[in-house]
């Protein structure tokens, strides 16, 4: 009766209430879709009370199977008023697959066996995270022996399990046998299908039957409607049409695909290039009814169309499968062409290119190279050596280029078209500047001739890169300023991202304001981003990295490294700079990982530049860590680079200063000499833009310091403490004061007097930096010489109005009717560096001219008596 049902329903929640008092209570009722009425009655009646509770201590926890649900089941009601009643108590949550990395967990639960990664991601994709499905994928390969193997031995080592399917056929046993011949069809259709080609395929059957098979469907959550399409469909699991398709014979199979194909053929007779992806797949499983001429044709539109988005190993399956069709071998023998073979040659070549797959690609290429200079189809042949592939990948792009540049008239669109990767070759890979500017030259005149503004940008792109690799970073900026004005009328990712990034390189090189550079620095890797590429994005994130890193901006450095060590992990341009960030800030640990990479980059190679950044890094941390085990290494690959015929300034400019470094570490007075000399024209600029940001003038000081000539190390380090400080590049400011500190308590140790105060400034200067980026190496190093200078004697002579040693030096100098220039020549500092000592100095002692300066002078007996003679009118 209803009372008594009441007092039943009123005690148990009573209890379980009461019960929640002293601890707090979770209650769960699994599989709910089996509950009858009355039983879901009691679940309503405890979820009001629960509601009215304060303070609620007991929580519901209801599993139930939507799949078993429609909208005359008793569940779906309770749902409801659940929903309406409980007054935000409610929530409902969707389980949705496992994740790959739960996956693994389960099979090494389950099977006792630790995956491989690649396993793991099939079981998951083959279940889709089901996890009754992943258990019974991994129950039928433990008892295989697949798991413990370790490898799937073929993909039908992955069959739909006994247990599966029998789940899956109770399911769809419910259906009503046109319900399930519909599916049928639909299953060999793929996993998603569309209404309208369903309908064509069942002609038996009006639009309103079909309808209604369909609704049957989707109620038994066998199908669903796809989101954002209005007659679009899929299986709700994979395993569900593949159960459906494996029902079917292999004949029945190839002749509903062909079915399929020539309907598909009609339905989209307006777009088939949109569809061709489709209609390749349905005509590749058609082929023993109707031939490979239409399972080629679609397969090459596939590819292309593939292409087209960047999916490059789809792209590939595509132009392989109608090469196969037409039995065109890659190896041995090579069987005379045809037009539609050429083009399906070029398009699995490009796809093998961007794969990184460079010789491979070059090769292919190279056989529709071949068949089109036989033809004589030079659109073609252009169209091949013009492909937009980074030629600094190792590979046989030069042969290609060279032939095709024979082939093509010398001043034709078709050669100008050429010409900007000819001038790029030559100036990068072969050290031909002559070379590669009289190459430029000739694209930038026939671009300019033909209008093509396009042609116009890549050529400027091109040059900017070129006079990067020279070093002639006033040059570079200018070219590459005339390509970022053009970036705006032609959509060329490749031209727009090599101006914009050498346009930051030169500009952060030479101290440019650093928001220029960071503009720049960005819109290369939006540019980079655009391309889709393997190589250029890596490279562009290593540039970019590296400029947020000589600021100090440590954290947008990592993420930018990580994206790119995520997309490959031993990229050259990015893994030197994630070592070298680890070292500046004490993570020495992970900086190690990073190194032993670096190392084995240097083993792997033994040409002439590819090791040219492993190099710096070695000596680098050397520096940083004052370590030299690794100096051995990094001398030998800067040696190997010098001795490349090829290797151009950029690369022989990092072997130096990797050499300079290291004659340092040992002090090395003759090869400090060397490198002094070989570094001396980048001084007032920054070294290393591949790798790390490094004061010339820093490193020429400490290569002075190493030689023994203190006055000429100082200037150095004044000079690099200026350029960074203008520059922003407060980490080098922070080691260029802790090396100049050095130089000046270096006196100590041989009974020289000490500035000890200039030195204690320049310290803490450098520690509050470091302090600030978190700088460890650093700050332990500044600590350390903070504690010696601090119990060093002031001996340095005192000079009035608070001229230093410098401005003393300077200012006799002036007295002796030098010249800024004289006086620079004299000090070996630079001119503009003379030019602030002398305005410092008029400050100081409050002359405005040089005659007031030399009167000062010898009033205050800061000249010597032959300075004084010469200082008389």
């Amino acid at each position: 009766p209803e009372q008594a049902r009441f007092r039943l329903f009123d005690s148990i929640t009573s209890f379980l209430k009461n019960a929640s008092q002293s601890q707090p209570l979770m209650l769960v009722l699994d599989d709910l879709h089996w509950a009858d009425k009355p039983s879901l009655l009691l679940l309503q009646f405890l979820a009001r009370e629960l509601a009215s509770a304060q303070p609620a201590r007991l929580l519901v926890v209801c599993c139930y199977r939507d799949v078993e649900l429609s909208r005359q089941h008793p569940l779906s009601e309770t749902l409801a008023q659940l929903s309406r009643s409980t007054e935000g108590g409610f929530q409902r949550i969707l389980l949705r697959g496992l994740a790959p990395e739960d996956t693994a967990r389960i099979i090494e639960a389950r099977a006792g066996v630790k995956p491989t990664k690649e396993m793991a991601e099939a079981i998951h994709s083959r279940t889709e995270g089901n996890p009754f499905f992943m258990t019974e994928v991994i129950r039928l390969l433990s008892e295989s022996g697949e798991l413990s193997a370790g490898r799937l031995s073929t993909p039908e080592a992955l069959r739909i399990p006994e247990g599966v399917r029998e789940v899956i056929g109770q399911r769809l046993n419910r259906l009503s046998a046109q319900c399930n011949d519909v599916l049928t069809t639909a299953s060999i259709i793929g996993r998603e299908f569309d209404f309208r080609l369903l309908s064509a395929l069942n002609g038996g059957a009006t639009d309103e039957q079909l309808l209604q098979v369909l609704e049957e469907a989707l109620a038994a959550r066998v199908i669903e409607e796809l989101p954002r399409s209005m007659e679009g469909y899929q299986f709700t699991h994979a395993l569900v049409q593949e159960t459906l398709a494996s029902e079917l014979s292999a004949a029945r199979q190839v002749r509903l695909h062909t079915r399929i194909a020539q309907a598909l053929e009609e339905l989209y007779k307006d777009d088939l290039e949109d569809h061709a992806n489709e209609l390749a797949r349905h005509f590749t499983e058609a082929e023993p009814v109707l031939g490979a001429e239409k399972l080629v044709h679609y397969s090459r539109l596939a590819g292309e169309g593939a292409l087209g988005v960047y999916a490059w190993e789809k792209a590939e399956v595509h132009f392989q499968r109608a090469l196969d069709a037409k039995h065109v071998s890659l190896g041995g023998r090579k069987p005379a062409l045809d037009a539609e073979t050429a083009e399906l040659l070029h398009g699995l070549g490009r796809a093998q290119l961007a794969m990184l797959r460079v010789d491979e690609g070059w090769t292919t290429l190279g056989r529709a190279f071949d068949y089109y200079a036989e033809v004589g189809d030079l659109s073609r042949i252009v169209a091949i050596a013009d492909y937009p592939i980074d030629i600094q990948v190792p590979g046989d792009v030069a042969p290609l280029l060279t032939r095709a540049l024979d082939l093509a008239p010398p001043d034709s669109y078709e050669a100008g078209r050429l010409l900007p990767w000819h001038g790029r070759l030559l100036g990068t890979l072969q050290g031909d500047y002559d070379g590669a500017q009289e190459a430029l030259s000739r694209a930038l005149v026939i671009a300019q001739r033909e209008g093509d503004t396009a042609l116009e940008l890549q050529t400027l792109a091109y040059a900017a890169e070129v006079a990067g690799f020279y070093l002639r970073w006033d040059q570079c900026l200018e070219k590459a300023l005339q390509a970022v004005d053009l970036t705006g009328h032609n959509d060329n990712a490749l031209a727009e991202n090599i101006a914009h990034k050498w346009a930051a390189i030169s500009l952060a090189a030479m101290g440019h304001d650093s928001e220029r550079v960071r503009r720049h620095a960005l819109a290369s890797l939006a540019a980079a981003e655009r391309l889709h590429d393997r190589v250029f994005l890596p490279r562009t994130l290593g540039v970019v990295c590296n400029v947020f890193s000589a600021w100090g901006d440590w954290q947008t450095a990592r993420e930018l490294s990580g994206r790119g060590l995520a997309l490959a992990p031993r990229s050259q341009s990015v893994l030197p700079v994630r070592t070298l960030l680890e070292y500046q800030v004490g993570a020495f640990d992970q900086g190690e990982a990073y190194l032993e990479l670096d190392q084995e980059l240097i083993r792997l190679t033994d040409h002439g530049t590819s090791p040219r950044r492993a190099s710096m890094v070695l000596s680098i941390v050397a520096r940083i860590t004052g370590e030299s085990a690794d100096l051995d290494i990094a001398e030998e690959a800067a040696e190997a680079v010098l001795s490349s015929s090829s290797a151009t300034p950029i690369f022989t400019y990092a072997a130096n200063l990797s050499l300079g470094l290291i004659a340092v570490q040992r002090g090395d007075v003759a090869a400090a000499a060397e490198q002094y000399s070989a570094l001396g024209p980048y001084r007032g600029t920054m070294m290393a833009p591949m790798v790390w940001w490094t004061s010339a003038d820093r490193l020429l000081g400490l290569l002075s310091e190493t030689m023994g000539n203190s006055d000429q190390a100082a200037g150095h380090f004044e000079d690099a403490m200026v350029f960074c400080r203008k520059a922003g590049y407060r980490p080098e400011l922070a080691w260029s004061c802790c090396d100049y500190a050095d130089l000046l308590l270096a006196g100590a140790r041989h009974a020289v007097p000490v500035r000890s105060d200039r030195a204690i400034s320049l310290l803490e200067e450098s520690l509050a930096i470091a302090t600030e980026f978190g700088m460890r190496p650093l700050i332990e190093r500044v600590n350390e010489r903070l504690e010696r200078a601090r119990a060093l004697p002031e001996t340095a002579p005192a000079y009035p109005d608070g001229l230093s040693q410098r401005e003393v030096e300077v200012l006799c100098l002036v007295a002796a009717g030098k010249t800024n220039l004289e006086i620079a020549e004299a000090l070996v500092i630079a001119e503009g560096t003379a030019r602030r000592h002398v305005a410092n100095i008029y400050e100081k002692i409050g002359a405005a001219n040089r005659a007031e300066a030399t009167g000062y002078a010898l009033r205050e007996r800061l000249l010597s008596l032959d300075e004084t003679q010469s200082a008389q009118p």
